[in-house]
């Protein structure tokens, strides 16, 4: 069923749910790894990736608002803007 959906629905999908389910998860992880030995290397590990996981969720709303300050926003406003360029030439 995953390959009839279209990719941008497929990355909405991904960075909508699943990144903010994994974040969720590897932050509890690393909680309860912390609690039963702070100084145990997987307490360590489960940190780093809960760091990066975090990191990489707060850097996508960016993008999105940076790409669509610059104009390069897909959709209507696009099209609109290539029919006007395309009925002037």
């Amino acid at each position: 069923m995953w390959v009839f959906l279209s990719a941008r629905l497929r990355t909405w999908l991904l960075l909508a749910i699943a990144l903010p389910l994994a974040r969720l998860l590897v932050h509890r992880l690393a909680m309860a790894a912390e609690r039963h030995d702070p100084s145990a290397r997987p307490a360590r590990l489960l940190h780093q990736a809960d760091s990066a996981v975090t990191a990489v969720s707060r850097r996508v709303p960016r993008r999105a608002a940076r790409r669509h300050q610059r104009g390069t926003a897909s959709g209507p406003d696009r099209r609109a803007k290539h029919q006007r360029h395309a009925r002037k030439g």
